[in-house]
């Protein structure tokens, strides 16, 4: 039987309706961390006292395994999460600090924000994102507008797909989680 994280369909439905980069980013790194969470207490909560008391305080946000990065290396330890994955879940982890550090104000034609989506493994694969200044130059405002609204749109979706792409990836069964 699969895993799936309490709040995944509520959390993937505010991403696909972010309504600027941030909250996309923050969205998804959100979905990721909720999975990541909900697969280390499937794989740890025990009905066994002695086990319940001494994982229970190791797996809350101010435990040693309350970082999102040190859950993901635990998992990619005991082979649940391939490197990919890992590598895939650092990307998201670096786009949120970086949200943080603009306080918010991001967007998609950034080409730094841009560098680390295309490096996720289901963007890649399936959808790069492609953006250049020069693709704007010479257009009149209204449709220069118009495209860098349909340009948020394709690479929320993008998010969107890599991000549920991931967490079906988190969620398959494993020897752990049996």
């Amino acid at each position: 039987m699969s895993i799936h994280s309490s709040h995944e369909t509520e959390l993937l439905e505010a991403l696909a309706e972010s309504t600027d980069a941030g909250e996309c980013l923050l969205c998804a790194y959100d979905a990721l961390e909720d999975m990541v969470d909900a697969l280390l207490q499937n794989i740890f909560q025990k009905d066994d006292y002695s086990v319940k008391f001494v994982v229970d305080p190791l797996l809350t946000s101010d435990g040693p395994l309350g970082d999102i990065m040190i859950r993901a290396k635990l998992l990619l330890g005991l082979g649940v999460l391939d490197k990919e994955t890992y590598d895939d879940i650092e990307i998201f982890v670096t786009l949120k600090a970086w949200v943080k550090v603009q306080e918010g104000v991001v967007d998609f034609c950034d080409e730094n924000i841009l560098f680390e989506l295309n490096r996720v493994q289901a963007i890649k694969q399936t959808m790069p994102i492609i953006y250049s200044p020069e693709q704007v130059e010479g257009l009149s405002d209204e449709l220069k507008e118009m495209f860098l609204i349909r340009h948020f749109q394709k690479v929320r979706s993008t998010i969107v797909l890599a991000v549920t792409s991931l967490i079906q990836s988190l969620g398959k069964e494993n020897a752990l989680t049996s």
